[in-house]
């Protein structure tokens, strides 16, 4: 599966994963926006073939790594939609409607355990760091100065969903995309990277697989797991409350997503001169 990215784009490798979902407004409403979103991803796609076919000036990577990790930390606004679930769950009377929303935070820890080392494994910030600090040479790439406005604009957008929306279905779906979107980042960039690591950045052999883990931790069927768990908090959530998902606002908000997405990428593959 990890080579799966360099004969598949990014739709080709959420489709399979799509397939397995129950029919219904969820199913349709990401396939239709993988389909329209055809040219957000072929951006994305283009921006990682841009940044894996070279050696690039570093100002340049150190600009790209601190744009791109903005559109990937999700952990900390996951556990304060969970949060805000749990403050719901407090308020509700009966019974079944209470255990179900704990279903949901439930399912929503399950996407976060590894990210937050809850597991005993290392923190996925402290990989990530490892990757762009060795790719980058230096660490300066945490500097806030280095961080595109437009990847800062997608990390407060999904950020407004999770955590500031009166409707919490909006911070649900939010996190069902990021996870059938991610699964299919990891899994199309990791023979990139292992690749330019090795071939084009000087990483020595045994090294590169220690360098390239936050990628190789993720592949695999992480993701795709995450999305499950994020699939049942939806369900759990819309049991609890009787909410029903609009097909076409559920769209709308994953095409959203994806064309910030791009607009992030787009911007950070500028940078590669």
């Amino acid at each position: 599966m990890n080579n799966i990215g360099t004969k598949c784009g990014l739709q080709d490798i959420a489709a399979p994963v799509l397939e397995e979902m129950p029919t219904g407004s969820l199913r349709r409403g990401l396939f239709d926006a993988f389909e329209a979103e055809r040219p957000s991803l072929a951006c994305i796609e283009d921006s990682f073939k841009r940044l894996t076919s070279a050696k690039h000036d570093r100002d340049a990577l150190r600009r790209f790594f601190a744009s791109w990790s903005k559109t990937n930390n999700s952990a900390a606004s996951v556990s304060g939609l969970s949060n805000r679930v749990t403050l719901l769950a407090k308020t509700e009377l009966d019974s079944h409607n209470s255990e179900k929303l704990y279903e949901t935070c439930s399912s929503l820890h399950r996407i976060t355990d590894e990210d937050l080392g809850a597991l005993g494994g290392t923190l996925h910030s402290d990989m990530f760091y490892n990757m762009a600090t060795t790719v980058c040479g230096d660490d300066e790439w945490l500097l806030k100065a280095n961080c595109l406005a437009s990847a800062q604009e997608f990390k407060d957008w999904t950020d407004q969903r999770r955590l500031r929306d009166r409707d919490l279905t909006s911070g649900l779906l939010t996190t069902l995309v990021h996870e059938i979107y991610t699964h299919s980042e990891v899994e199309f960039i990791h023979p990139l990277f292992k690749d330019w690591l090795g071939r084009i950045m000087g990483v020595p052999v045994d090294r590169v697989r220690h360098v390239v883990a936050w990628v190789t931790v993720h592949t695999g069927g992480t993701e795709s797991a995450h999305f499950g768990h994020a699939i049942n908090a939806i369900k759990a959530f819309c049991d609890a409350t009787g909410r029903k998902i609009d097909e076409s606002s559920a769209r709308e908000l994953f095409c959203d997503y994806l064309r910030r997405k791009a607009d992030v990428m787009r911007e950070c593959s500028a940078l590669l001169v």
